[in-house]
């Protein structure tokens, strides 16, 4: 049988509760867009937004009236985020799918992700769609282990782009297809073929990394003492839009003042972690958790101590770039410790409330 405090136990179930209830939120994402019906009639609404794997496969939407429906390729034309990605139902492989638009120019460029993995595909007006392979592994030859990595994207791109001779090598060395090596030159090629006209790049260019950070001031207990003790500090947040744009990495320091400790009035605690904010509406629920370091001493950091570090908490969106901040934030041991046959002490640390502001630069 386990056993834990009334503290430890609330501890847990706050952070399994808040857990759950980003779980739940995070089921949907509705951003302004439109869909294409069959007929040709063009409706706008919101759009579910998801991972690339499940929109290959479904449109959620919902009209002006509130009311939710669930497309497959097969039901319209296309469906596109507004001033974002744009998806058209494709016959492929005899079966009906949605692909990413990335490019519209003299060679388009789709993309689509399945349980397989990433698959892009091109075509042109005088050439069929064709997708563009990549495979990379370990076969075995002659009782011997050996990597190898397909080029035949690098065939297929010059054959297709066979009439701008002056992009075969930067073809060649194109190791693996991506949106950002496949859009720019996809994009050159058709500035170089033709003059005349623009092409259109339906892929939002969103920036590789972000800041953000959180000032803030707050309270903390230590088990085995009475007292709060008052913390100030700030967070810095990293993230990267074009990889995800919910999960990032923490850092940052907080100052703990207190004359509880023996010898110690002022302790620092830096975290090193992972945090998920789910950012569709004004009320974002976000947890992280990582590892925490204490020291008595910026300037010396041989007496470094460390514990896991649980947090849950809520930002609250006031203007575009300015969020109100609260977590609750607990500390333990890296593992959990056996007392006797029957309970696992949790190895409680502190925990710890803080209030303050996201600015996101």
């Amino acid at each position: 049988m386990i056993k834990y405090s009334g503290m430890k136990l609330r501890i847990i179930l706050f952070i399994g509760l808040s857990i759950h209830m980003l779980g739940v939120k995070s089921q949907a994402d509705f951003r302004p867009g439109y869909v294409i019906e069959l007929t040709g009639d063009t409706a706008f609404g919101l759009i579910d937004y998801r991972g690339d794997l499940l929109m290959s496969t479904v449109c959620n939407f919902k009209n002006s009236n509130n009311e939710l429906f669930r497309y497959a390729p097969a039901d319209i034309k296309s469906y596109r985020f507004v001033e974002g990605k744009y998806y058209i139902s494709w016959n492929l492989n005899e079966k009906k799918v949605f692909l990413e638009y990335l490019i519209k120019g003299k060679v388009n460029i789709y993309y689509q992700r399945d349980d397989k993995g990433d698959h892009y595909y091109m075509d042109k007006a005088t050439q069929e769609l064709v997708e563009l392979v990549y495979e990379k592994g370990v076969e075995y030859a002659e009782d011997r282990r050996v990597f190898f990595e397909t080029t035949r994207h690098i065939g297929l791109l010059n054959y297709y782009m066979q009439d701008a001779p002056e992009l075969r090598d930067r073809i060649n060395s194109i190791n693996k297809p991506s949106h950002q090596s496949l859009i720019s030159l996809a994009e050159d090629y058709h500035n170089i073929i033709c003059k005349a006209e623009e092409c259109l790049v339906y892929e939002k260019k969103l920036p590789l990394l972000k800041v953000s950070v959180v000032p803030f001031i707050g309270i903390t207990k230590f088990r085995g003492y009475e007292n709060f003790i008052p913390s100030i500090g700030g967070y810095v947040y990293f993230w990267s839009p074009r990889a995800n744009e919910k999960l990032y990495f923490k850092s940052g320091v907080v100052s703990l003042n207190s004359t509880q400790f023996e010898n110690i009035t002022q302790v620092y605690k830096i975290p090193i972690q992972f945090q998920y904010i789910f950012r569709a509406k004004k009320l974002q629920p976000k947890i992280s958790g990582g590892i925490n370091f204490y020291s008595d001493n910026l300037q010396d950091f041989n007496n470094l101590r460390h514990t896991l570090s649980l947090n849950a908490g809520l930002d609250y969106q006031l203007l575009k770039r300015l969020s109100l901040s609260t977590s609750f934030n607990s500390d333990h041991v890296p593992l959990l410790v056996a007392k006797t046959d029957d309970e696992i002490d949790f190895k409680f640390i502190s925990y710890s409330f803080i209030v303050g502001v996201r600015i996101d630069l």
